[in-house]
């Protein structure tokens, strides 16, 4: 016997309403009628993270795969996936990461329906073969060995690996080759039958459409798929405490060479993650950040930046120097660490501090400047674990005082905790 199935409302916070599907769907939707458009966002709670020993890179492939035939959208019946939506002067895309894979449009008002149409068919409708495989591999493995000769993502996505020793964290998203090249859409249907659910999804609603629209929209159309006949899986894995530092090497020749220095820091939702960004931001982002003074413009490097990932488990915050021809690599990583260090002799007084907010503060209107770019800010904070991250953001990195960058600082930049990297180019 069919059920109906209902739509129920959660909260509203700072312009969002939250609903959740009898289906376990959870939908968020915010009015904005600044321009005649709609962005649809869907995110699964699926990314490189979830992937077992084997299968590493499946979230990434099952990316591509996604816009290849669905049973309401393929070529036969003249409605294939990108030129459908193209047609009405839609802007789609998708991206992987290590906790979430999304899917967005943006298109006009109009034609909202089309694309929430089109992601409700493709989240259990998905037609992929091993043909669409076949195509979709040469690819794929372009993306890896673009990867692998990108000096920055080398040593980034080694350093990485020799951080966590256990978490999935330490594999990049595009998976490892050999797991790569042994994909088939059998063990990829396998994957997507697991995590690719309502009740493992968010889907994001936000521009020039009514609530009442939206809400009749998704009950149309995501409202008949039921939940996930089995659990879906849990990752369980948890990094150990790291009690030694660690060390990568590389030495190729890539036209560049580069130092880094990565450590350990707490998951997004966690209470010191805006002072560790605020402490990012003084040491690494911009031009009067300290490295950039003790590194470029003393002609060490000729570019230095932060990493801060917001992930939802323990993550890892790197910074990066290009080192200027002739520098001795070993010296000028000394120099960095003894730089970043330096913080917890001098920790930042109100005014460095002041300039470092500003500059996050700037960083979160950018992330929310157009709808579009906005629900792709929210994918990110709900596969962090949390959306209202992006708009608790602003509120966050005001609270943050200089004692608690000092606090952060001992915490975290700890030597036991650090892993070195240094990518020696070679003629």
């Amino acid at each position: 016997m069919k059920t109906t199935p209902t739509l129920s409302k959660v909260r509203t916070v700072s312009g969002v309403t939250e609903y959740k599907l009898s289906n376990g769907l959870r939908v968020l939707y915010r009015r904005e009628k600044a321009a005649p458009v709609v962005a649809v966002c869907v995110t699964f709670h699926v990314g490189s993270r979830n992937e077992a020993p084997g299968h590493t890179g499946a979230t990434h492939i099952l990316e591509h795969l996604l816009f290849k035939d669905s049973k309401k959208f393929n070529k036969k019946n003249k409605k294939a996936i990108t030129d459908y939506l193209e047609w009405f002067g839609a802007k789609i895309n998708a991206s992987t990461w290590l906790d979430c894979t999304n899917y967005h449009e943006l298109l006009p008002s109009e034609h909202a329906e089309a694309a929430i149409e089109l992601e409700a068919d493709r989240m259990r409708g998905s037609l992929f073969s091993d043909a669409d495989l076949a195509s979709e591999m040469t690819v794929v493995r372009n993306e890896y060995e673009r990867s692998r000769n990108n000096p920055f993502e080398l040593l980034e996505e080694e350093m990485w690996g020799a951080a966590f020793t256990e978490h999935p964290y330490r594999i990049p998203t595009i998976g490892l080759k050999e797991d790569i090249e042994g994909s088939t859409a059998k063990k990829l249907r396998e994957f997507y039958d697991q995590y690719y659910w309502p009740n493992n999804a968010t889907v994001a609603i936000y521009g020039d459409i009514s609530a009442k629209d939206a809400e009749a929209l998704v009950l149309k159309h995501f409202g008949p798929i039921p939940s996930s006949p089995e659990a879906i899986p849990e990752m369980t894995i948890v990094e150990p405490v790291q009690t030694e530092s660690r060390a990568v090497s590389i030495a190729k020749p890539f036209g560049v060479s580069i130092v880094s220095l990565g450590y350990k820091i707490p998951e997004a939702t966690h209470e010191d993650s805006p002072a560790v960004l605020a402490l990012a931001t003084i040491l690494a982002d911009g031009f009067s950040s300290r490295l950039q003074k003790k590194l470029v413009d003393t002609g060490l490097a000729t570019d230095v930046s932060v990493s801060v990932p917001e992930l939802r488990d323990p993550g890892f915050m790197t910074f990066t120097a290009q080192i200027n021809e002739g520098v001795d690599l070993a010296k000028a990583l000394t120099t960095m660490r003894k730089e970043i260090l330096s913080v917890l002799k001098t920790p930042p007084d109100k005014q460095e501090l002041a300039r470092a907010v500003e500059r996050i503060l700037s960083h979160i209107a950018y992330d929310r400047d157009g709808v579009l770019t906005e629900v792709r800010a929210v994918s990110e904070a709900i596969a962090a674990g949390d959306w209202m991250l992006v708009y608790r953001a602003e509120e966050h990195i005001k609270a943050v005082r200089p004692s608690d960058i000092l606090r952060v600082a001992k915490q975290y930049l700890v030597a036991s905790g650090e892993t070195s990297g240094i990518l020696k180019n070679i003629a």
